[in-house]
């Protein structure tokens, strides 16, 4: 859509003025905005035409933060389609100023899975509060915690976090619907007590970290599972197979059933920032497969983002 004009009479010809060119020593043009220019666009709203919708809705991505004011105005006025289109647009914006912080934070060496995972979930929630879930997690921690103290055997202790989680929460894997956003997003997994391996999994080493318990993830293609180090030992857990313990044979039989060579790498213990790629990976098909091309295309930027920064 065209920026909206004044006449020739009305002064400026278009709706953006900018200030003239600064002395030496001052500050650069500011890009001023007319505010009947985004009085205009907002009473467009109302229109029923998806064309002028998607007009409108590319100018005020353009236009950002600077529409922000009017918009909120918008979605209290007496138009229902105002309304709603006022709120779709403001949380595209709300998206992408969170995919903004995400392309930042992938830019990081030492990426925190926990914070990444957060951080990605306000995609679908931007106003999301991270704050209860990672209580729960605290709370977690410090009950495997207890319990590993009342075992004696140090090379059992460990054992207690899938004994807790799968067997007494009942953390295990989602069979329905499983590339649903639900079974992707680490606070709606921690909801649900129900999710992909990847995200199990997270959960289980974000427990483990607050138990004290070192562990590891090993990222094998589709299929993640957890390693616990019990003392000089280390077994294998499957969050999403319910906790159950898994042996060497058991992967090298699940690769060989989907035709996959065996690789060093997949059985080391995979990084916090491989496995963050792996969940934008995840809510990248999931976006696909509900025909979100926009929201696709830029997980995808940030998949490979992170793998370029990581050397990947």
């Amino acid at each position: 859509m065209e920026p909206l004009q004044n006449s020739a009479s009305d002064g400026p010809s278009t709706a953006f003025v900018l200030q003239s060119k600064p002395l030496a020593g001052q500050r650069p043009p500011v890009l001023r905005v007319d505010a009947d220019h985004i009085k205009a666009l907002v009473a467009l709203l109302g229109d029923e035409s998806p064309s002028i919708f998607g007009a409108l809705r590319a100018e005020f991505l353009r236009l950002g933060r600077r529409a922000r004011p009017a918009l909120m105005r918008a979605t209290k006025g007496a138009c229902a389609r105002q309304r709603g289109q006022a709120r779709s647009i403001l949380l595209t914006l709300d998206r992408e100023r969170v995919m903004r912080r995400l392309l930042g934070y992938a830019q990081r060496d030492d990426i925190d899975l926990e914070r990444a995972l957060f951080l990605l979930a306000r995609l679908e929630r931007p106003d999301l509060d991270a704050r209860p879930y990672m209580r729960a997690l605290d709370a977690m921690g410090a009950e495997v915690k207890q319990r590993m103290d009342e075992v004696e055997d140090e090379s059992t202790r460990a054992m207690v976090l899938p004994e807790y989680l799968a067997g007494q929460l009942g953390f295990t894997g989602a069979e329905e619907e499983f590339t649903h956003p639900d079974n992707i997003h680490l606070h709606r997994c921690i909801e649900r007590k129900r999710g992909m391996p990847l995200t199990l999994t997270a959960i289980y080493l974000l427990v483990a970290k607050r138990a004290g318990i070192t562990a590891g993830a090993v990222a094998l293609p589709g299929r993640v599972l957890l390693r616990l180090y019990l003392g000089k030992r280390s077994v294998l857990i499957d969050p999403f197979g319910g906790g159950r313990a898994r042996t060497r044979r058991y992967c090298l039989e699940y690769l060989s059933e989907h035709g996959l060579v065996p690789q060093v790498s997949w059985f080391q213990d995979a990084s916090p920032a491989l496995l963050f790629q792996r969940h934008v990976l995840n809510l990248m098909s999931s976006c696909q497969m509900r025909d979100l091309n926009h929201q696709s295309q830029a997980l995808h930027r940030l998949a490979m983002h992170i793998a370029r920064q990581q050397g990947n």
